[in-house]
């Protein structure tokens, strides 16, 4: 396995080489039918390039590309593994513009391959956090800066309130022991909603550390103990009764980081693709202690399955 970027661009010099390693990684030497999961009598065809099954009931031919994110592209295998490498390794992600420049594909290509990517890094934290977690909203689903040329300070803070400006509000919850985060994509965060996935996320019995809004009232009537900072009066860092830290910048920080990604990495995200977006910088983040290749190989466990095109540029339901 390669360490980093240029081990990996010379140990996979061309189609073949890519195509035999890929072999290797999904079946351990010994081929499966994709289409009938027969285990017996492969036949290697094509000069390596496919194979068919040998089941009396399939005969079908395939390659190693079949069912996975890789099938049906025209893109070298050699530019994808490139394109994993540096999405998974780069803290604030890579743009399409400069991964189609540095792969040597066109910008809509790098666009709909960084989507499969981030397709492949939905790993949100399954185990229910407990302790101490902290949670906190904020919104990303919009526009930045050039919405707000020319307007006065007073002006932009009210366009912010207006309920349409809000669509693509973000909930992160961070369980301080860990620092691991599930980040959740909303169109606008109602108090139920929030109450239902936090619930879903955070054991019965942990106390939530959040800022004043009423968002969370409900929770501490639910089985969790609240304890609040008041952002308004400029309160960041209070200590408890019972001599706990209360705050909530372990998830801030993680939205300092995000936020810093897409305003200079991709300067602007849709609130159709920001959950996909929530899910790149939330896996970076949980494996931010992982080598770059580590990370690698997490997300190439998960080659299997893929994202057509036509499902990623249907309009959001």
């Amino acid at each position: 396995m390669f360490k980093n970027l240029h081990e990996l661009i010379a140990q996979m010099p061309d189609e073949k080489t890519c195509r035999e390693w890929l072999a290797k990684q999904r079946w351990n030497g010994k081929p499966v039918c994709p289409h009938c999961g027969f285990e017996g009598k492969i036949y290697v065809i094509e000069g390596g390039k496919k194979y068919k099954c040998g089941s009396a009931n399939c005969y079908k031919k395939f390659s190693v590309t079949v069912g996975t994110f890789l099938e049906g592209s025209n893109i070298p295998i050699n530019k994808w593994l490139m394109a994993i490498y540096v999405c998974t390794a780069h803290k604030k992600g890579i743009s399409s513009y400069q991964l189609g420049k540095d792969i040597g594909v066109t910008q809509k290509s790098a666009w709909f391959l960084l989507h499969r990517i981030r397709a492949l890094m939905d790993e949100r934290v399954e185990q229910p956090m407990k302790g101490i977690v902290e949670a906190d909203e904020t919104y990303m689903g919009r526009k930045y800066r050039s919405d707000y040329v020319g307007l006065s300070p007073e002006e932009i803070d009210y366009k912010l309130k207006t309920p349409q400006n809000k669509k693509g509000a973000v909930l992160g919850i961070v369980e301080r022991s860990t620092g691991n985060v599930n980040v959740k994509a909303f169109s606008k965060i109602k108090r139920d909603e929030l109450t239902d996935y936090v619930r879903s996320k955070v054991e019965e019995g942990s106390s939530l550390h959040t800022d004043e809004s009423s968002l969370y009232r409900k929770l501490q009537y639910n089985g969790y103990g609240r304890e609040t900072v008041t952002h308004s009066r400029k309160e960041f860092v209070k200590t408890s009764e019972t001599g706990v830290r209360v705050h909530c910048n372990t998830v801030e920080a993680f939205w300092s980081v995000m936020k810093r990604g897409v305003h200079g990495i991709y300067h602007q995200i849709s609130y159709k693709h920001l959950q996909q977006y929530c899910n790149e910088f939330s896996f970076r983040h949980n494996h931010r202690h992982l080598k770059d290749y580590e990370k690698f190989e997490i997300v190439f466990k998960g080659i299997v399955g893929r994202l057509p095109y036509k499902q990623l540029v249907a309009p959001k339901k």
